[in-house]
């Protein structure tokens, strides 16, 4: 699979990826819980990140994206609302460590 459904599948989350010699990709992903899964690009035993979508809407009116990766190449981190339609996109420039994401106020979309 090439992206992952989280939240009952409320959240689609796909990544794309390029490497320094041009080679590109789209990242395949593994669900971990209803709520985070991993993705890897080159092989199937080398995670390169992994992604979690939180509802918080109970407390902070919000749905939260976190995500850490263990890549240097260049990625582009998408997550979609599709009760909404509402996008978040995430990148991360070639040749840099992947930054953390931690984006607490991701989707204003509750319920």
């Amino acid at each position: 699979a090439t992206a992952i459904c989280l939240n009952g599948g409320r959240f689609k989350v796909d990544v794309t990826w390029k490497t320094p010699d041009g080679r590109t990709g789209t990242a395949h992903t593994v669900p971990l819980t209803d709520h985070s899964g991993y993705l890897r690009f080159f092989n199937a035993d080398n995670v390169e990140a992994i992604v979690k979508v939180l509802d918080a809407c109970s407390f902070a009116s919000r749905f939260w994206v976190f995500a850490g990766g263990l890549t240097n190449v260049e990625t582009a981190l998408k997550v979609t609302d599709s009760r909404t339609g509402v996008v978040r996109t995430y990148n991360n420039p070639q040749g840099t460590a992947f930054a953390p994401i931690q984006d607490t106020s991701a989707c204003a979309t509750c319920p």
